[in-house]
């Protein structure tokens, strides 16, 4: 996703899809960002087909194939009646549930830029993207206790006519960026930039391009990968040496990276989260493929479950008037009940099912949910509903709950317990 469709989403979702984009550099135009934990959107179809990294060699990753998760040969059955059942109007706010995973950050850095929040790194630290009313900024490092910010990347004085951030990583080790790099009279590259977690120089990793794409990024054991996709949906997975250029994973051609090192093929990916006709993407299509270690993870189906949106750990879906999310296996099915969906059968468009928006934190315990009756929070842990009416938003393990007096308010998920 675009970072600047990721403003969009961070700041305005709460306030209902027809929110007003008075967020940072919309005017600019799409930057892309990632969920990530993340996520790729297409922001559109472009007629160019863009070549990528010219003259790379087809590699297999050097990782061992790991074993597959048992798959099932058909649906299994789901006793509804009998599944753990959360209610929708019983939910609370999320701070009467969650009081200790709350936080307040200054409203500006010192330098007067506002921020979105990417991530907690530690005690105090967190990473975060900049932007003023102009532009967005290279992400930066903030330590809410002493108010120093470290700037992990700088950019070039001279030689670009833009060269704005693209998406923004926490990974294993490090913190990634992409940077679009349109050269003075040139073209419009894309770069992979890296800096330790801890501190340290940034590196940039490789450049793809020319022409528009989206690039997504990965880190595991030291190792990047990336994944370079035209706007006509052309593209593939590549290892990034140290040193080299970027060698295509062997098989990669069509696939993106969603959620980390787990790639998607084009041709099962949902839009968003948002499923207007679940029938037109059957889950059986669906598999997710870890580009680092072979692995790959299809959803299991649940009978009387319509499918509405899986990442690699779990599934959301549609089972009459009710919601249930459960392990991509099929394992631990919870359930809710309440106003989930309207009535089928409704003519009017008013009374149509609703897009259901879904977001996940990146252990398979949290399920954010956006829906016609509010925004909430399934802690699959508990089989517990959190609400947040107004101003909330989350991908990820951080939640941007509004600016109430003057401060930016956070839930960060991995605090609770």
């Amino acid at each position: 996703m675009r970072d600047l469709e990721a403003d969009l989403t961070r700041t305005f979702r709460a306030a209902g899809l027809a929110a007003p984009d008075s967020g940072p550099g919309f005017s600019a135009g799409l930057t892309a960002r990632r969920r990530r934990r993340t996520r790729t959107r297409m922001a559109g179809a472009f007629a160019a087909v863009v070549a990528v990294a010219a003259g790379v060699a087809v590699v297999v990753s050097p990782i061992a194939r790991q074993p597959e998760l048992p798959q099932s040969p058909g649906p299994a059955p789901l006793p509804t009646a009998a599944l753990p059942t959360v209610a929708l109007s019983l939910s609370k706010p999320y701070r009467d549930l969650w009081p200790d995973a709350f936080v307040a950050l200054p409203l500006r850095l010192p330098d007067g830029r506002r921020y979105s929040v990417e991530a907690e790194l530690g005690t105090d630290e967190y990473l975060l993207r900049p932007w003023d009313d102009q532009r967005s900024y290279l992400p930066v490092v903030f330590n809410a206790r002493t108010g120093v910010t470290r700037e992990l990347g700088t950019v070039p004085a001279s030689g670009f006519t833009v060269y704005d951030p693209d998406g923004t990583y926490l990974t294993e080790h490090y913190i990634t960026w992409v940077v679009t790099a349109q050269e003075t009279g040139g073209a419009t590259y894309h770069e992979v930039w890296s800096a330790p977690r801890d501190g340290g120089a940034a590196v940039r990793r490789a450049r793809f391009g020319p022409g528009d794409m989206t690039v997504s990024v990965a880190e595991v054991g030291g190792v990047f990968y990336a994944s370079a996709e035209s706007f006509t949906g052309d593209g593939a997975v590549y290892r990034i040496p140290d040193g080299g250029e970027p060698q295509k994973v062997a098989g990669s051609d069509g696939y993106v990276l969603q959620y980390g090192a787990w790639a998607v093929h084009r041709s099962a990916r949902t839009t968003e989260s948002k499923v207007e006709d679940p029938a037109a993407v059957p889950v059986e299509k669906l598999q997710f493929w870890n580009v680092a270690t072979g692995e790959r993870r299809t959803p299991r189906t649940l009978t009387g479950v319509t499918v509405i949106d899986c990442n690699p750990l779990v599934c959301v879906g549609r089972a009459g008037g009710s919601l249930v999310s459960y392990g991509i296996d099929g394992s631990r099915p919870l359930r809710t009940t309440g106003d989930a969906v309207d009535p089928v059968g409704a003519e009017t468009c008013d009374s149509c099912l609703p897009g259901i928006n879904v977001f996940y934190d990146s252990k398979g315990r949290f399920i954010q949910l956006r829906l016609k009756s509010g925004v909430y929070l399934w802690d699959r842990n508990t089989n517990t509903l959190g609400t947040q009416q107004d101003g909330s938003s989350g991908d990820g393990d951080v939640i941007d709950v509004g600016q109430p007096g003057g401060k930016q308010h956070l839930l960060l998920l991995n605090r609770i317990r």
